[in-house]
């Protein structure tokens, strides 16, 4: 389920190799590119443990599970207030909180992982971009 951090060290670094290989411009392109889209760990991090209403999914983008992960929550609250006894609701709750466990105590190779995508899309959107290039 989750990448090991030597696997991950090694998909990055296997980039970074291939970043030094580009022209000083292809460079730029792709630090302009990855600056504004890499994210910090650490604020998916505090996303997850202090709001697990699944804001830390729409940090990275994925809006649907985002979506569910609120969408239980609310249930959660609805049914905690409105049923007696509220094990139904403090049931959702565990349920969502058992689901992102994982996520809160992996937030640094999730967010390690999602940057090397990141990365290796970037350098191949710079690499294809130097190809449509035409040549003087």
């Amino acid at each position: 389920m989750f990448t090991s951090k030597e696997a991950l060290a090694e998909q990055e670094e296997a980039i970074r190799l291939k970043v030094r290989q580009l022209s000083d411009e292809q460079k730029k392109h792709f630090h302009r590119l990855t600056l504004k889209s890499i994210k910090d760990p650490d604020t998916y991090a505090v996303l997850n443990w202090c709001f697990i209403a699944g804001f830390h999914h729409f940090y990275l983008g994925k809006f649907i599970r985002g979506a569910v992960n609120l969408s239980l929550l609310i249930l959660g609250l609805i049914l905690l207030f409105s049923i007696e006894p509220p094990w139904v609701g403090l049931g959702i709750y565990g349920l969502v909180f058992l689901l992102e466990l994982p996520q809160l105590l992996n937030a640094q190779n999730i967010i390690h992982q999602y940057n090397n995508q990141l990365m290796q899309a970037c350098l191949v959107e710079v690499l294809g971009a130097s190809n449509d290039k035409p040549l003087a």
